[in-house]
Formats: structure tokens, C-alpha cells, sequence
């Protein structure tokens, strides 16, 4: 590996640095510890290589800089064999944004350390979240919760979705997400997001969703749509599954009732599922599979969110939420994602997670139909 001298390098935050004392050969033991891994380095003055090295790895000042600041402590082969090394092992990360950006970002540098860690590229990896653009429909339970955690990630945009008044139940979400009762979910969310993630964008619909023209308006200019259907009408999930089908919009469904949760199938492939599949399946695969399809029928009636049938375990809708956050920063980052083709169940009481493959339903009404529309 060649270095530059014109290089500006960093230390990722989260690395403990300890020498051990000299063995009988006179070798010392530098190491490396984050929260993944653990390195090793015998060699001689380890101890200077901690107290004089490292700390000028800030990323303000270029290889060459830190030469002449070094001066003749060191030599020159010693601190290109360090630098080398802790390059090689992605313990440092190259900067190529000046300062002030650094500074902009700085309550993502932890965050970005993982990633450059985990083997991105920092500038390539915050550059495909903050261009990344998400609508969230539903912000009463699992909805809310993943729209705040995307932008505590660093999301650039989020469209929050929701014609819904904050209700008491909400304030047992979060204790600071919802502060006044009968204010609109979206308002909200948006206040607690600009509260904690400067860098995110956001822009509340409250509009009434129940037709089509108003639905693909919000998914024409988006990557990724998620709808909590813990949190919305089952009538808007199933619009959003026939709708993203027909834009090629990824979908994520995910929700809570109870002491269980769900997320998945991410709706994207031509090949793969849709909502509505998993959705035919899990009602034919029912106890009393006649009484799933009449509560369905009456929810697709209703067109408005149903809290009221619905009694539900906070936590539960945490950590839903939480993993559609998770599923969807790995799939900007192009890391496997645990609902591509499936859907993961959570089960509070046995405290497990389960995947479960969802077949694609041969004559479903949403995608089988637009596949014989674009033959």
C-alpha cells in the first residue's frame, strides 16, 4: 500500500489502544481492541508509536505534516510501517472532506467508524444515506419509531405519512416523541426529528389517502416506501403494495399487535412476493381462516387506522420499528437484509426472532395481474 503524503488520516473513535510491557526479547505488544475485533503488533517503541503517533491521527493534519510535526522522534520507515499497518487493517479511515463538513457530521462519527470498519468507503457510505429518500406511512407505533431512527442515522429525507391526531396511547411510545395530545402524529415526528438529526429533511403529509392520484404523487420521487401496518388502515397497505408493485417502489411493511411483531416481505423483485401474498397465505393458513378474511374485509372497509382492535405491548412496536430501520440502512448500504423474500416474526414472550420464506401466491390480484400486464 502507497502512501501520500498529502493523505489526511483518522483514527476511528471507538478503537482501544494498550502496549504491554516489554518481554524478554525486548518486544513490546501494541493492541488494538473495538467492539468486533482484536489486533496484535510486536515490535519496538510501541510505546512512542501510542504517545506520539496517534494522537496527531485526527485527521487535521496530512501524512506530511505529521512528519515534520514528529520530527526526529521517529523515523520516517518507522511511521510509514505504522501507518501502513493500521491502513491495511481499516483502523483508520482517510479523509477527504475538509473540516468544517467533519465538524457538521461529528454525531455520526461513531456510526461511520462502524462502517469503515465493516469494510465501506466513509464518504461512500454517508453519501448513500444522506441521498437516500424514504416515505413513512403510519407514525403511531412501528412507523414512528423507524422514522426516528433512520434520521438518528443520518437518512437525508423522509416523507412522514400520517392524517392521524396523536392519541394517549401514542405517549407510550416515547416519552419525548409525542408531547401534546391531538396534535397530528406527522408534526411530531417531524419535531423530534429536528431535535436530534439536523442533517434530515422532512416534509408531513396529511393528506387523506384513500385514492390512488394522492398515493403515487408521495412515491414518485422516493427509494424505498414504508407503511406500518400496525399503524394504518389495512386498506392504505394494501394501495401502497398494489401501487409501489406498479412504480417498482421497494416496499417494507412491518407492525405490532399484542405480544408479537412482524416486518417483511420486502416487496421489490418481479419474482418475489408481494404484501398481499404473504397476506392470502397467513389468512388460508389460519385456526379459522373464514373469521382472518372477515376482520380483514371489515379493516379494508374502514379506510382509517383501528387502535381500538388492536391492544398491544409498547415495546413491541420499539422493536419493530427499530428492525425496519435496520433492514433499510443495510439495503442502502447493499448489505443482505433479513426480509428480502421473507418475513421475520417476533415473538416477545419467547424472545425470538423467526424467518419465514413467503411463496409468491400464483393469481394474486396485485402482482400477478401487472406481470401478464407488462407480457
Amino acid at each position: 500500500m502507497q502512501l501520500n503524503n498529502a493523505q489526511r488520516l483518522r483514527l476511528l473513535e471507538h478503537i482501544v489502544v494498550h502496549v504491554m510491557p516489554s518481554d524478554c526479547s525486548g518486544e513490546e505488544t501494541m493492541i488494538f481492541n473495538t467492539t468486533r475485533r482484536t489486533l496484535t503488533v510486536k515490535g519496538q517503541a510501541l510505546r512512542d508509536v501510542e504517545s506520539i503517533v496517534l494522537p496527531l491521527l485526527d485527521g487535521s493534519r496530512t501524512i506530511g505534516e505529521i512528519k515534520v510535526e514528529i520530527g526526529e522522534k521517529l523515523t520516517d520507515a518507522s511511521i510509514n510501517q505504522c501507518l501502513k499497518f493500521l491502513m491495511e487493517n481499516r483502523l483508520v479511515e482517510e479523509l477527504l472532506e475538509d473540516a468544517d463538513d467533519l465538524n457538521i457530521r461529528a454525531d455520526l462519527l461513531p456510526q461511520m467508524s462502524l462502517y469503515h470498519e465493516l469494510g465501506f468507503q466513509q464518504k461512500d457510505a454517508q453519501k448513500q444515506l444522506v441521498k437516500a429518500r424514504i416515505a413513512v406511512f403510519g407514525l403511531g407505533g412501528s412507523g414512528m419509531i423507524a422514522a426516528i431512527n433512520l434520521a438518528s442515522a443520518g437518512i437525508g429525507f423522509l416523507r412522514l405519512c400520517d392524517d392521524v391526531c396523536t392519541l394517549t396511547a401514542d405517549l407510550m411510545m416515547s416519552d419525548s416523541a409525542f408531547n401534546q395530545i391531538g396534535a397530528l402524529r406527522g408534526v411530531e415526528t417531524a419535531r423530534q426529528i429536528a431535535a436530534i438529526a439536523e442533517i434530515t429533511e422532512t416534509e408531513i403529509v396529511t393528506d387523506n389517502f384513500t385514492d390512488d392520484a394522492t398515493v403515487n404523487a408521495l412515491l414518485e420521487d422516493v427509494d424505498l416506501v414504508i407503511v406500518a401496518t400496525d399503524a394504518v388502515s389495512v386498506n392504505l397497505a394494501y394501495r401502497l403494495n398494489r401501487l409501489c408493485w406498479q412504480m417498482q417502489r421497494p416496499l417494507l411493511p412491518g407492525g405490532a399487535a399484542g405480544v408479537e411483531g412482524t416486518f417483511g416481505p420486502l416487496v421489490l423483485a418481479q419474482d418475489g412476493p408481494c404484501y398481499l401474498c404473504y397476506r392470502m397465505r397467513s389468512i388460508a393458513c389460519a385456526k379459522l381462516p373464514e373469521a382472518e378474511l372477515a376482520i380483514e374485509r371489515f379493516l379494508d372497509r374502514e379506510r382509517r387506522s383501528q387502535p381500538r382492535l388492536q391492544e398491544t405491548l409498547p415495546i413491541a412496536q420499539m422493536l419493530v420499528g427499530s428492525y425496519l430501520a435496520l433492514d433499510t440502512i443495510k439495503m442502502f448500504l447493499g448489505l443482505p437484509i433479513a426480509t428480502d423474500g421473507k418475513l421475520v416474526h417476533l415473538d416477545l414472550l419467547g424472545t425470538k426472532l423467526t424467518h419465514n420464506v413467503v411463496l409468491k401466491k400464483p393469481g394474486c390480484p396485485h402482482c400477478s395481474q401487472q406481470e401478464r400486464i407488462s407480457e
